[in-house]
């Protein structure tokens, strides 16, 4: 393509990528990933690619080894920085370098990032489309639709990795927007939807071991409890101190709850009735709803016959089969949080750095992700930020989301005090959540209410603490990882 500003070939490319770094370099925050290498010998002539050389394509890129010849105008109506590029005037004549009759433009990227770019540019989705006869035309290639909504983490960033990063450098909103939504899927950025998702969750997590299940005995949980009361003197100043013997208060055991069949036994006079149905019998009608060993249904010729007759109250309506919920993705791996971290950073998708690094930092080894290489997705600062947030974390599940546990308080209208005060049984729930050797998790919901050995009236006011403490570490969380506040990546992320 001929610039009139450019003399010589050498001058054109200077000019191109001057053009499409000052759109790079002026988004704050954003810091663009290692120019990837050629991947192509000089010796080698590039190859065309089979999906993307359209015959009737206006322009023709070149991206390492791999040539695009694609429609300039659709280019440019996606993005803003090839609108710049392609409006600049052309001067008359044949210089420059052309292909099959189309000017060559020399990009510098990876050619599986620009090949997902044009993907979802060429095959939108499903969602997309309007129009009825264009959703029938693309029903077949529909790229966002390919990716599986349970895929596992890898998978996601691998399919959204070239997108997004493309999408940010030449500033297709569209995309980007499409792309940080399915992030967002996985790393929340805001407290409600953290609820849905971990609600969404709930039934594939394993519960936290009981007494029974627990290698540690009672006795030893119970001395643990008692030690933790002596080493946390002052987060229990303002408790109630109440001298009680070491012992573990239990909760009152109910009754299992008794179920009764749904389908009642059959009776003689249904079972009479059922014989038979098929009888001729000509006894008089018995009231509707009534069955009996004498009564006969109505002559098939009165009622059965007819189409539109009304049914009967006793038949039994099916109702169709609720749909199951489609399982949720698997749990990701180390590597792959670190490649998310990596990705959000390259792209200015600063909002899903918190609970990534959250999800990083409570793995319950992190030899997981300090082990270095050259190719690890993350930095040693990074790292160093991430074994920090984790010992912060740890004292936020103590001192707000779970200092119910560690620093019980009676309710104001306690039914109880006096036994509600001197239970031991937030202090073993804590004792066995420290001994699973889990990472800290301060969001985590807890749910074993009927182990507190306390009145309702304490565990409402133990509820209500947990929930504003987990709120409060939301809040705070991006403060754990050394970065700015949820507004403030917001701001960033969006401009």
């Amino acid at each position: 393509m001929i610039f009139s500003e450019a003399g010589n070939k050498q001058d054109l490319m200077l000019h191109s990528h001057i053009l499409i770094d000052r759109y790079v370099v002026g988004c704050p925050g954003l810091r663009m990933a290692p120019t990837p290498s050629s991947g192509h010998d000089s010796t080698t002539p590039p190859i065309r690619h089979t999906e993307f050389w359209l015959h009737d394509g206006s322009i023709v890129l070149q991206v390492q080894g791999t040539l695009f010849k694609i429609h300039q105008t659709i280019l440019a109506n996606h993005s803003e920085v090839f609108s710049d590029l392609f409006s600049i005037p052309q001067p008359d004549g044949d210089e420059g370098e052309r292909m099959d009759g189309c000017h060559v433009v020399h990009l510098h990227d990876a050619a599986e990032d620009f090949t997902d770019l044009l993907k979802a540019i060429y095959h939108p989705s499903y969602d997309s489309l309007f129009d009825i006869s264009a959703k029938l035309t693309y029903s077949h290639c529909r790229h966002f639709d390919t990716l599986p909504s349970n895929a596992d983490l890898d998978t996601l960033i691998t399919f959204v990795g070239g997108i997004l990063r493309l999408s940010t450098k030449y500033i297709i909103r569209e995309l980007r927007k499409r792309c940080i939504k399915l992030l967002k899927g996985r790393f929340p950025a805001t407290y409600e939807d953290y609820m849905t998702r971990a609600t969404h969750q709930r039934t594939s997590t394993t519960p936290t071991p009981s007494l029974s299940q627990s290698t540690a005995t009672v006795a030893d949980l119970t001395a643990l409890a008692n030690l933790i009361t002596f080493s946390l003197m002052p987060a229990l100043s303002n408790a109630n101190n109440h001298s009680s013997p070491p012992s573990l208060q239990t909760s009152p055991s109910f009754a299992p709850p008794t179920f009764q069949a749904s389908n009642p036994p059959v009776s003689a006079t249904t079972s009479s009735s059922r014989s038979n149905s098929n009888s001729h019998s000509h006894s008089p009608p018995q009231p509707h709803g009534t069955v009996s060993a004498s009564t006969s249904p109505p002559s098939s010729s009165h009622h059965h016959s007819h189409p539109h007759s009304r049914p009967h109250s006793h038949r039994t309506k099916l109702k169709a089969p609720k749909p199951k919920p489609e399982p949720s993705p698997p749990k990701p791996k180390s590597s792959s949080i670190m490649r998310a971290i990596s990705l959000a950073y390259q792209t200015n998708t600063h909002l899903i750095l918190p609970y990534a690094y959250y999800l990083l930092a409570r793995t319950s080894s992190p030899r997981r992700f300090l082990s270095h290489s050259s190719s690890s997705p993350i930095s040693w600062h990074q790292k160093t930020i991430c074994l920090v947030g984790r010992s912060l974390l740890h004292s936020a599940e103590i001192s707000m989301s779970h200092s119910f546990l560690i620093a019980p308080q009676v309710a104001p209208r306690c039914r109880s005090p006096t036994q509600c005060a001197d239970s031991k049984g937030s202090l073993t729930e804590w004792a066995l959540l420290e001994a699973s050797g889990k990472g800290p998790e301060p969001l985590k919901p807890y749910d074993r209410w009927d182990k507190l050995g306390v009145c309702s009236e304490c565990v409402e006011e133990a509820k209500r603490k947990h929930e504003n403490g987990r709120e409060e570490v939301w809040a705070r969380l991006p403060s754990f990882f050394d970065l700015d506040s949820w507004d403030k990546l917001k701001e960033m992320q969006e401009r």
